[in-house]
């Protein structure tokens, strides 16, 4: 009967430390492609912006994040061209040791030189975990209207 006692408050512990959720907030350098297309301007170039977000890891497995994007803020040909986002997505992650791949999907609000619009992005990645920080590369595709497409470098703190 003690052993009951002491194994069962003890296990529930070590259970309720894997369910509990981990925040983080993070950062990206973004390395994104643009294509404009309008009446009275053909567009295609690349562009550097920066993301910033904030995440809920629920476990090892899923996260949740919303953030914000600027992904092309610059001037080309006498247009001021222009995209960034609020974006929320839902992030699935395979752990390998220190190491990690991921998927991600998501729905964004999109501003830009064209049309506003609510669109979805998905993409793939891997990581590294070094204590509370951790290291990512990115690629994402967006659905959006003038961003197609991004690289990005993260660094992220876990609380």
């Amino acid at each position: 009967m003690k052993l009951k006692t002491v194994i069962l408050p003890i296990a529930a512990l070590l259970f309720a430390g894997q369910v509990m959720a981990n925040p983080y907030i993070g950062a990206s350098f973004l390395y994104s492609d643009y294509q404009v297309k309008n009446d009275n301007l053909d567009l295609s170039d690349t562009n550097s912006g920066y993301n910033l977000y904030a995440g809920y890891a629920i476990n090892s497995l899923l996260s949740v994040e919303a953030g914000y994007a600027d992904f092309v803020d610059t001037n080309k040909d006498l247009e001021h061209i222009y995209s960034n986002a609020w974006l929320a997505s839902a992030k699935l992650t395979l752990p390998i040791t220190i190491f990690d791949i991921y998927g991600r999907l998501g729905v964004g609000h999109f501003q830009n030189n064209i049309k506003d619009s609510d669109d979805i992005y998905y993409g793939v990645g891997a990581g590294v975990k070094l204590g509370p920080a951790r290291i990512a590369l990115e690629y994402t595709q967006y659905e959006a209207k003038v961003v197609e497409n991004s690289y990005a470098l993260s660094a992220e703190f876990h609380f």
